[in-house]
């Protein structure tokens, strides 16, 4: 995909209609369920990140520490069936708990780590989660990334 690309020249709404091409079902749940789902869609695009579960990792300490994010919007991100059930389809992947809780500590937390450490504390200003405007939208990747000093390493 494009947008996973540092120096991506199309827009972000165009990052978005290409994450929903090669995402239909992520699409159709963020088209019914609303903003705070499209606005976590958003931050693939923005910051890079597929949509597979080590996407959905690393895209953890950009949300939660490059955004403003409020801990309400986190709260009702995570309390929501269809995002819990996508949690437990992630425990199976990673070989159930035991096993994903090991991933997780051992593999995950040390790569958020340097997420933080490395990208997200470079950051000019925090990404505006819930309130992205129409010029954003159509201003182009590349440049939103240049304007925050977002980047990251493929």
């Amino acid at each position: 995909m494009e947008f996973l690309n540092q120096n991506c020249e199309s827009t972000l709404r165009e990052g978005l209609e290409e994450l929903y091409r090669h995402n239909p079902e992520a699409a159709l749940v963020s088209k019914e369920k609303g903003k705070l789902f499209i606005d976590h869609d958003l931050t693939h695009v923005i910051f890079g990140c597929d949509t597979s579960l080590a996407g959905e990792m690393l895209l953890k300490p950009w949300t939660i520490l490059g955004t403003t994010i409020s801990i309400k919007e986190m709260k009702k991100y995570a309390a929501d069936p269809e995002i819990q059930k996508i949690d437990k389809e992630g425990i199976a992947l990673m070989g159930g708990m035991f096993k994903g809780t090991l991933k997780v500590i051992f593999y995950y937390v040390p790569q958020i780590f340097w997420i933080w450490l490395t990208q997200v504390r470079k950051m000019n200003k925090k990404w505006p989660h819930s309130d992205i405007t129409e010029e954003m939208l159509d201003a182009k990747i590349c440049d939103l990334r240049e304007e925050y000093n977002i980047a990251f390493v493929n």
